[in-house]
């Protein structure tokens, strides 16, 4: 029999629910149809990885499972099935277009469905090692118990040994080399996207039948080199459940505005900067007397800084002042050499020329150290090797999607990038002490460096950085994906005249008006995907105007041209007061900034 599901293990936003109902028809290899009904009681706090299985056996069964509590299911079974061969294949979307098909050689390009095969014996071990898992789990044990008991029932084909792991493969030629025998397990994918959901059923014919609530053809994607969200952008409260941070609550503005002495900043109090880890311990240090420092990076791939590379900046400096504590800016050049088609020379000389934008807003050069990786990669070095040698492959090909065909550079970056999370990076800034608080101002899709940095920190005798989350700055072609400096059309440049500026946002920002104007002045604009109120919500810094705007283009009685109007208006003197500040900037500045050298804490 052939069935697959992506209902049954996923992620659930809404409260509790009980599902109860059939939901898969298929097919026995006699030709009968049978019926499986699965009595699934599901909570939001359900962490089980969302499965895909196909499952073929002689005698079919009825499976009930349960899910009987928040941590605990239970499986009932009618007696277990003849033995069938078993194989397990691994699905999953290709996270960069590196990665060869080892059938046909050809790209699989990023995001596209990809398999791989990997030896029963683990297979199993981790069905009954993930709580998830459990009917595959009892599958498996009812098939071992049966070929057992019973030699002669067994298949010949099922295996005796693991058989070694296979590269990966386009779905399609991983099927056509390697075709399912009586019993398959698929595992791997959160959601399969709607068009491989019908390549699966197509590749396996009348016999299998899709049913599932996740298969979507907007699956929200966040890695550091891939952000892409559903029609309304990017579910944040879902990362917040993904990885495992804190949302930011009223009462730590609160706490952060007496510590301080002065308001928040509009971005904390709007919730673009949304998540947290352990800022409230840092806050408890903060107050008993301890300093802390700040940590943040750019990755220089282009000429100019666009505005969404100016947010995490204009962001720490409201930190570096709010607590009065010193700085360092990591360049990561070697990171645009690995990843980007750029020489070392390009990338080094970006990071010049980013340098003297960042210096533009403001920093102190008191208290401020910028740093090419290429220059100042050799004094982090201890620190590097230490954290390579606790970071184990499984642990950041799971955090990164890392393949075998990657290059070394991409696996090592990690701890390059989490070097500086520690005081003793910096002994000419600080000494030998490693013993001071870090705090990292970044957008979420950086997290995954920083999860692997702060499992190792206990392990190396330093303590852990705390973080603060913002969230994406949208393109303007929507809020489905941030800026990228590779479109010039999906951005403003802090380099862009105001005739630019005019045009991009008249022409490509995302409107969120209806298609008539009576239906606008009935229904009012939807203020979540219209792009030029996001950015106001940015960049407008006085709240009651934003709320003007809000309530007005929310009802309808305000249009989209006088909002993008509005929007224009607002950016002009902010990139035109940025262009005359970097004009200031000479040479010796950007060597002042980038010379290690002991900072006030």
């Amino acid at each position: 029999m052939l069935v697959i599901s992506v209902n049954g293990w996923s992620r659930l936003s809404r409260e509790r629910q009980i599902l109860n109902h059939s939901l898969i028809n298929h097919y026995g290899v006699n030709g009968k149809s049978q019926a499986v009904k699965l009595n699934s009681v599901l909570t939001s706090k359900c962490m089980g990885e969302c499965i895909v299985f196909l499952l073929m056996c002689h005698c079919v069964c009825c499976a009930i499972i349960s899910c009987v509590s928040q941590s605990a299911m239970s499986v009932s079974t009618s007696p277990p099935p003849a033995a069938a061969a078993v194989a397990v294949y691994r699905v999953s979307y290709a996270e960069n277009s590196d990665v060869n098909c080892s059938v046909c050689s050809a790209k699989i390009e990023r995001n596209n469905l990809q398999a791989t095969l990997r030896p029963n014996a683990e297979a199993a071990a981790a069905a009954v090692a993930d709580g998830s898992n459990t009917a595959i789990a009892a599958a498996a044990a009812s098939n071992a118990a049966s070929a057992a008991s019973n030699p002669s029932a067994a298949s010949p084909a099922s295996p005796t040994h693991s058989t070694p792991e296979l590269q990966p493969a386009h779905i399609g030629c991983f099927l056509d080399q390697h075709p399912p025998p009586e019993t398959v397990y698929i595992s791997g994918v959160t959601a399969l996207k709607a068009h491989d959901a019908r390549l699966l059923t197509a590749t396996f014919g009348e016999r299998m039948e899709v049913v599932a609530d996740d298969v979507t053809d907007e699956e929200q994607t966040v890695t550091p080199w891939d952000v892409k969200g559903g029609a309304k952008g990017i579910d944040y409260n879902k990362l917040i459940e993904k990885f495992g941070s804190q949302s930011i609550s009223q009462e730590l503005i609160d706490r952060i505005e007496r510590l301080t002495k002065r308001p928040a900043h509009p971005w904390l109090k709007r919730g673009l900067f949304f998540s947290h880890r352990d800022l409230e311990w840092l806050l408890d240090l903060y107050e008993s007397g301890r300093p802390f420092y700040l940590y943040t990076g750019r990755g220089p791939s282009s000429d100019a800084l666009h505005l969404g590379h100016l947010i995490p900046f204009m962001f720490t400096k409201y930190l570096q002042e709010a607590f009065n504590v010193p700085l360092v800016i990591q360049m990561t050049d070697d990171e645009k050499f690995y990843w980007k088609n750029l020489s070392l020379a390009q990338t080094y000389e970006l990071t010049k020329q980013n340098a003297k934008d960042i210096i533009a807003c403001g920093f102190d050069s008191n208290k401020t150290f910028i740093f090419s990786d290429l220059e100042y990669v050799g004094t982090m070095y201890p620190n590097i090797c230490k954290l390579e040698k606790s970071f184990t492959w499984n642990a950041v090909s799971s955090c990164f999607g890392f393949v075998e065909s990657d290059h070394c550079g991409k696996v090592s970056f990690p701890a390059i990038q989490a070097a500086p999370s520690f005081s003793n990076s910096f002994p000419a800034l600080f000494g030998e002490r490693c013993d001071i608080p870090c705090l990292i101002p970044c957008a979420i899709d950086q997290d995954p460096y920083f999860r692997l940095t702060r499992d190792s920190a206990p392990k190396l005798g330093y303590l852990k950085p705390a973080l603060i989350h913002a969230k994406f700055f949208p393109a303007l072609q929507g809020a489905k994906s941030k800026m990228s400096s590779s479109d010039e059309n999906s951005a403003i440049f802090v380099t862009d005249t105001p005739k630019q500026i005019h045009e991009k946002i008249m022409k490509y920002a995302f409107s969120g008006g209806r298609q008539t104007l009576e239906e606008h002045r009935r229904l009012g604009a939807n203020l979540e995907v219209d792009v030029a109120f996001q950015w106001l919500t940015f960049f407008e810094m006085d709240d009651q105007r934003l709320e003007v705007v809000r309530k007005e283009y929310g009802e309808g009685r305000m249009s989209t041209s006088e909002v993008k109007k509005r929007l224009i208006e607002t950016l002009q003197p902010i990139v035109a007061l940025h262009q005359k500040m970097r004009s200031k900037v000479t040479d010796e500045m950007v060597r002042t900034f980038m010379t290690p050298r002991p900072l006030t804490l």
